[in-house]
């Protein structure tokens, strides 16, 4: 994506203002609560994990030595503030499970002098 597609892809929204950014399919984003899951250590060890691959919950908490309960609060408040998406998967033994992955390329947060903003691109 060359430098002018990639503006084009971003929406943006003050911090201390509005709270939602949209990303480019329209869906929002939720910025105070993103930057509140940025400053906790579980999720964004959780986001690193989902980047590289989609995962299940329990994977997860397997793949980073976290409780059931630690992934799921964080993969609600992901998915809650639009930075993660989950679909069903059926696994080989016939088991329905909930696979977690990220579903936004770029998160960049601005100070300008018109207030604090964050672009988010997907």
């Amino acid at each position: 994506m060359s430098q002018s597609d990639s503006a084009h892809a971003f929406q943006r929204t003050n911090v201390g203002g509005a709270s939602e950014a949209r990303k480019s399919d329209g869906q929002t984003v939720d910025a105070a609560e993103v930057l509140s899951l940025l400053s906790d250590e579980y999720a964004r060890e959780m986001l690193n994990a989902l980047v590289e691959d989609p995962l299940s919950a329990r994977a997860l908490s397997e793949r980073l030595d976290m409780s059931r309960a630690t992934v799921y609060r964080r993969l609600n408040r992901l998915e809650s503030a639009g930075v993660i998406d989950s679909s069903m998967t059926v696994d080989p033994e016939g088991h329905h499970r909930k696979q977690f992955s990220v579903v936004v390329d770029r998160m960049q947060l601005m100070f300008r002098s018109d207030g604090v903003s964050l672009e988010v691109g997907r």
